[in-house]
């Protein structure tokens, strides 16, 4: 059978948790053709899959409609009916059999026009059905809040979805009017025939799920890249941190790590497509990677950095490695909340660091690193991810669809 797996290229964990189904999919004798425009799309080459470019918005209509939260300027009418035709002629030349796709929000549309179905992968956040909102009053009271809290989030999160489903989907469903489509409800646009939730329960709860759709545990970027040229470097009797300037980036921060390495902690910086590996002026201590091997990387680590992507978040807790949140925008900031909320470490926002300084970074990782029980609680966290195989499982729901 031949599969296209569509995704938003502009960031790493959306093609990556594809290809984990992917190689599974192959395996089992399938093709699977990665579609999709951005920076990552060439990571799914290095495992052997074809790519096809197809236009998209740019990462900087991303960035710039996420962290300023005006979302309604992401999908223009125009260019919605540019990228669905550019999927429709895709789709006639390579007759799939199935849709796969990932934050693309066109996808489901044109796959509903050709007659293709479509399986989905989707954060638990972005979704219809998760328990606590974006913003939930629980995050400024202390304590467990007030009773009645449960009924204030429900009524956040209908509030969110009417917002997004009026603001931001409302080209979209446009043309699915004109292409006598039935209208979707905010984020039903990510969503498939059977949507995947990469997630767990113990950290994105949800109030209740459709038969459509279920959690299969996370799906982790295993890659084949050899283990990072530093660890040879690295000192026993100091703390190392792994810090990954994610798909949007925390390069605002990498002039100040030498502040963490003059207290004697070491620093491995995963670089992704920033092309930071090439900076001239590296403090001691502090080393660059361009992509990293976080499975042979992360058994030697002592706390984790980053900007709040699931991907990077499980990562982190597969291992037991406590977390440090430092948020680029609200999606990202979600994640932390989590991590804070559970106990895995500290989350802030980047603005609030650059208003207020790194010393907010330095003090928020010197503080998990000192206190052993961060390490403890995410170690015991650790348990919760045992036993699940999202890439099996995503493979098995794709066969399912098409047989």
């Amino acid at each position: 059978m031949k599969f296209i797996a569509l995704s938003n290229a502009h960031a790493l964990a959306h093609v990556s948790r594809l290809l984990e189904i992917a190689k599974v999919l192959r395996s089992r004798g399938h093709e699977v053709l990665f579609a999709g425009y951005g920076k990552y799309l060439q990571i799914a080459t290095w495992d052997g899959f074809e790519t096809q470019e197809l236009p998209y918005i740019t990462v900087e209509q991303v960035v710039e409609a996420v962290r300023s939260q005006r979302l309604w300027e992401l999908y223009q009418r125009e260019q919605l009916h540019e990228f669905l035709q550019a999927e429709l002629a895709l789709y006639e030349q390579y007759q799939p059999d199935l849709l796969l796709i990932d934050n693309r929000p066109t996808a489901r549309t044109s796959g509903e026009r050709a007659g293709l179905k479509c399986l989905a992968v989707a954060n638990v956040h972005m979704s219809r059905y998760k328990k606590i909102p974006f913003f939930s009053l629980a995050d400024v009271l202390p304590g467990n809040g007030l009773p009645g809290m449960g009924f204030v989030d429900r009524l956040g999160n209908a509030a969110e979805c009417f917002v997004y489903d009026k603001l931001v989907m409302r080209a979209l469903n446009a043309i699915r009017k004109e292409w006598q489509l039935p209208a979707l409800h905010s984020y039903e646009h990510e969503e498939g025939d059977i949507t995947l939730f990469p997630d767990i329960p113990e950290f994105n709860p949800v109030r209740e799920l459709p038969a459509h759709a279920q959690y299969i545990g996370p799906l982790t970027w295993h890659n084949s890249l050899p283990e990072p040229s530093c660890l040879a470097q690295l000192r026993d009797d100091q703390p190392r941190v792994y810090m990954s300037l994610g798909s949007e980036g925390l390069d605002d921060l990498v002039a100040h790590l030498g502040e963490l390495a003059k207290q004697g902690i070491q620093v491995i910086v995963a670089t992704g497509a920033a092309g930071l590996e090439k900076t001239a002026e590296v403090p001691e201590g502090v080393f660059l990677e361009e992509y990293v091997n976080t499975d042979k990387l992360l058994p030697h680590c002592d706390l984790v950095c980053c900007h709040g992507g699931n991907g990077t978040l499980y990562q982190a807790l597969s291992f037991g490695v406590p977390v440090v949140v430092v948020a680029t925008h609200q999606e990202q900031a979600y994640g932390g909340k989590q991590i804070q909320r559970l106990g895995l470490g500290q989350t802030m926002m980047l603005k609030a660091v650059k208003k207020h300084g790194f010393g907010r970074v330095t003090a928020a990782v010197s503080e998990v690193l000192a206190d052993a029980d961060y390490r403890t609680r995410a170690r015991q966290f650790a348990e919760h991810l045992q036993g699940y195989n999202g890439g099996e499982v995503g493979a098995n729901a794709a066969e399912k669809l098409i047989l």
